[in-house]
Parts: C-alpha cells; sequence; structure tokens
C-alpha cells in the first residue's frame, strides 16, 4: 500500500514542476510576443517609409529630377529597392516569429489545462502517506518522503535537458542548411566573378535566397532554445553564454542583403554562420554532458529508494 501511495506521489510531483515549468514558459512567450509586436509595429512604418522612397524615385517627383540632372538616378534608386527589400525581408521575419510564438503559447495553454489540479492531489496524496507511514514504519518516513522529492527533481531536470538538447539539435540542423547554401553561393560567386555569365548569378542569388530562408528558421528555433536552455540553468548548475546568438540572424540579413552582390558579404555571413554553427555544437556538448550526470545520479536515488523499502518490508 504505501509503495503504491510513494509511485504515485513520485508522479504527483513530477508533474506540479512540469505544470511550474509550462507556467515559466507562458509569461516568457508572452513577454516574446509583445516585443515581436512591438518590433512588428516599427518595422511596418519603416517598410511604409522605404516604398515611400522607391515610389518617389521612381515616379515623377523632384528628388528624381534632382538624381536625373546628377546622373545617379538609377543608382539612387536601385540603393532604395535594396533597402525596401532588406525592410520587406525583416518584416516577413518578424511576422513569422510571432506566429511561431503564438503556436507555442497555444501549446503550452493546452498542456496547463491538462495539469490543472495536481495541487489538490499532491496535498491529498502527501496527507495519505503520512499516515501510512506513521502506522507502519514512521522510522523511513523521512527519508522516503526526502527521497521522493530528489527523484522528482532529478526527473524533472532530466525531462528540461531533453528537451534543451532535442531545441539545439534543431537549431544545429538549420545552421547546416544555411552554411550548405553560403558555401554554395560563395562557389558561384567566385566563379562569376571569374566571368561565368547569367548563369552563375543566377545560381549564386537562389542559393542566397536558400540561406536567407533557412535562417529564418534558425531564428524561430533560436527563440526556442533560449528558452529551454534558461530553463536547465534554473535547476542546475550549467553555465552555458549564448549571449549574441539571439540577434544573430538580424545582424546577418543586414549583411546579405543591402550588398548581397559583394563576394566579401557572402563570405562575411558564412563566417558567421559556422561560428554560430560552433557555439550550438558546444553548448550541446555540455547539456548531453549533464544528461548522462543526472541519468547516473536518478538510477542511483533510484537504487536508494528500492533499498529502503524492501529493509523495511514494504514490498
Amino acid at each position: 500500500m504505501l509503495s503504491h501511495i510513494t509511485d504515485r506521489l513520485t508522479q504527483i510531483i513530477e508533474k506540479k514542476k512540469l505544470k511550474t515549468k509550462i507556467e515559466q514558459d507562458i509569461r516568457q512567450v508572452n513577454t516574446n510576443l509583445e516585443e515581436k509586436r512591438s518590433l512588428l509595429e516599427r518595422l511596418e512604418g519603416q517598410l511604409k517609409k522605404e516604398q515611400v522612397d522607391v515610389d518617389r524615385l521612381e515616379g515623377f517627383s523632384l528628388s528624381g529630377l534632382f538624381y536625373s540632372v546628377l546622373g545617379s538616378r538609377e543608382q539612387q534608386v536601385e540603393r532604395e529597392r535594396q533597402e525596401l527589400l532588406a525592410a520587406q525581408l525583416k518584416y516577413q521575419q518578424a511576422r513569422r516569429v510571432i506566429d511561431g510564438l503564438l503556436e507555442d503559447q497555444a501549446r503550452l495553454e493546452g498542456q496547463l489545462r491538462e495539469l490543472q489540479g495536481v495541487e489538490g492531489e499532491y496535498a491529498a496524496l502527501m496527507a495519505e502517506k503520512e499516515n501510512q507511514l506513521r502506522q507502519s514504519n514512521p522510522q523511513v518516513a523521512g527519508e522516503l518522503i526526502h527521497l521522493a522529492q530528489q527523484i522528482a527533481d532529478r526527473n524533472a531536470e532530466k525531462r528540461e535537458i531533453e528537451e534543451a538538447i532535442s531545441a539545439a539539435g534543431e537549431v544545429h540542423f538549420s545552421l547546416e542548411r544555411v552554411i550548405e547554401a553560403l558555401e554554395s553561393a560563395e562557389g558561384w560567386g567566385t566563379w562569376d566573378m571569374l566571368g561565368g555569365g547569367f548563369l552563375s548569378t543566377a545560381v549564386k542569388h537562389s542559393r542566397i535566397d536558400e540561406a536567407r530562408e533557412a535562417m529564418r528558421a534558425v531564428q524561430v528555433k533560436m527563440n526556442r532554445f533560449t528558452r529551454e536552455l534558461a530553463d536547465v540553468q534554473q535547476s542546475t548548475p550549467l553555465s552555458i553564454e549564448i549571449g549574441g546568438l539571439e540577434s544573430f540572424a538580424d545582424y546577418f540579413f543586414d549583411g546579405l542583403i543591402v550588398d548581397w552582390i559583394v563576394q566579401s558579404k557572402i563570405e562575411n555571413s558564412l563566417e558567421q554562420a559556422r561560428l554560430a554553427y560552433d557555439r550550438i555544437e558546444s553548448a550541446g556538448g555540455a547539456l548531453r554532458q549533464l544528461q548522462s550526470k543526472t541519468h547516473t545520479e536518478l538510477q542511483r536515488l533510484n537504487e536508494r529508494h528500492a533499498a529502503i523499502v524492501e529493509t523495511a518490508g514494504i514490498e
């Protein structure tokens, strides 16, 4: 009877910890949503401004006439078009990040609804177990309750570590796509500079488009990884510094869009992507080491619990 209550209590403690984690994640997602919506509003204003600039230069206007007289109208129009493209891509990316956060919000709120009432179950089980222990073997009561808490803690940490490892893997995979596309663009760009003609230029631009698309996925997945890593660091001594990686995509877009035909910009973006790849790989390695350590500790606690139960004659 007592062993059955202990098992149920361990499960409920894990659910309580999961509920707390989900509530924290929801708060973080809501904060991120507020920030991204504010950013989207600013980007929308910037997008409208850039569109007005392009329309003014392409149409009949005093500024358009001025640049025509100076003989620099086409260069100015091209520069404004590039700035408009940059604004459009940043706006689209912000919308995509918001969509991803809304999906996370709905998923987390659904999970939270499934865990309503766990506090009441926990209180009832604790009272039942304490009563059984007082009747059966009060000498082991304190240690069993303490062990149940430790096991639940380690299981919660194990789950958070696994989620962070999974999130790191998704970022890693998307960065691989970015690197592959940029390496191809770099190769075709070199050929283009040697006189490769229209085909090499078209392929290079296609590969850059692929890199941008993959980078959008990196940014969305990086948001999730940052949240999952924060959960792990809150409950363990793990120390991983990823500062700067969250804004990596912004610098990437700035460098690759405005001067996308410049070979040095492709090479610089490729170098940034490789550095980010290495940092995520290092973070994943540290998480896997912590996962192994947590697994060993959990195994030790379970063995200790079983030994106490057997010695006390409960099972």
